[in-house]
């Protein structure tokens, strides 16, 4: 009897179906799977749960990039870019933190950011902020480059720049500065203060009309009794050899004391009676009331005077004179000339010289200007 051809197409049909089935039975689900093999096959299905096993499969992750974690208990495969980027950071002693630290992080960050969480994290991780952020509340990632200032005036594990930080905003803010300032601002108080000077530079109630000074180490800042520069300590003071002095430990900043050195060789050549009385004072050197309103303390303030004649005379001297009309061609200017007491508050005083560079101490010097005139006409 002949089969008629929908019989024939039935058992066509129905033997495919069951060659698909036999198949399927033997079929290697992992054969996607960018580096599997036999053994690594084994720990996959030994070590990923049923989830685990579809979310690789679904993404085909290569298998290099987690084996190292898969046998740990806290290994979670869905976390393993946020473990590989902590252990590329080389911050961590051991797989067990960097899963610890990475199943935190991923867990608050899906919590507070969903699918935004990596983009998150590779910030925070690439900047060494992830346990800062772990362990702060207040934590802002608006505020990350400021973290990223402060951290390293901090110990490894205090994470008090968070909260500190806020608070240093906040001063700035009130100050009047405007926002688009704060980083420039943040960056220079950062290389010239410590965590515990910045703090204090940061807190301290001011009297009205005072302001902080942000840029401490430019050699034109102006300190005087509305400029405040906290307990700010220039970095690169180096000892004033090969110049006479009244004491051995004198300093002066770098550029200061190469200037000054320059100047007192071209003396020598006339007069070998030059004298530095006074260089760098330290805050703790001062008077309590003094500390943060003093220009020498900067580092870039000297006073002079001649060997052999009193204090007082000194002004009559050819040196001073020759100081007065030269020491702006080695970046010195006299910082209270004659008849500029109301500008300078403070009296004619022949024996101090400060330090500003040669191009703004020759302006100054040819426009006759004091310190103060000079940066109110930039």
């Amino acid at each position: 009897m002949k089969l008629k051809i929908w019989h024939l197409f039935l058992i066509i049909t129905l033997l495919f179906g069951c060659s698909f089935y036999v198949v399927n039975l033997r079929f290697d689900k992992f054969y996607r799977v960018n580096g599997i093999n036999n053994d690594n096959r084994v720990l996959i299905e030994k070590y990923l749960d049923e989830e685990e096993q579809t979310y690789l499969i679904d993404n085909q992750i290569s298998i290099d990039l987690f084996i190292d974690y898969l046998t740990y208990d806290a290994f979670y495969l869905p976390y393993y870019q946020y473990y590989n980027a902590l252990a590329d950071a080389s911050r961590y002693d051991s797989i067990s933190e960097i899963l610890d630290v990475g199943n935190q992080l991923a867990d608050r960050l899906t919590y507070l950011y969903s699918s935004k969480a990596y983009s998150y994290a590779d910030i925070l991780i690439s900047d060494g902020l992830e346990l800062a952020f772990l362990n702060q509340e207040n934590f802002n990632f608006d505020y990350v480059d400021y973290y990223i200032l402060l951290k390293p005036l901090y110990d490894e594990d205090d994470y008090s720049y968070i909260i500190d930080c806020e608070t240093y905003l906040t001063y700035l803010s009130n100050d009047g500065v405007d926002e688009d300032q704060f980083l420039d601002i943040m960056t220079s108080l950062t290389n010239c203060y410590n965590k515990d000077t910045l703090n204090e530079l940061l807190t301290t109630l001011l009297d009205d009309g005072t302001h902080i000074v942000y840029t401490p180490d430019d050699i034109t800042t102006l300190v005087d009794s509305t400029h405040y520069i906290g307990q700010y300590e220039a970095h690169d003071l180096i000892l004033c050899q090969d110049i006479s002095r009244v004491r051995y430990t004198m300093y002066l900043r770098s550029d200061a004391y190469n200037a000054l050195l320059d100047m007192y060789n071209d003396i020598k050549t006339f007069n070998e009676n030059f004298l530095l009385r006074e260089a760098y004072i330290s805050c703790d050197s001062m008077d309590d009331e003094d500390v943060g309103y003093d220009e020498f303390q900067l580092g870039l303030s000297i006073n002079v005077g001649e060997i052999g004649i009193s204090y007082s005379d000194f002004a009559n001297t050819d040196l001073s004179t020759w100081l007065e009309n030269n020491a702006y061609k080695y970046g010195f200017v006299l910082r209270y000339p004659k008849q500029k007491a109301s500008i300078t508050n403070h009296s004619y005083d022949a024996h101090t010289y400060r330090y500003v560079g040669i191009e703004a101490a020759t302006y100054m010097y040819e426009n006759d200007l004091t310190l103060e005139e000079y940066l109110g006409s930039l």
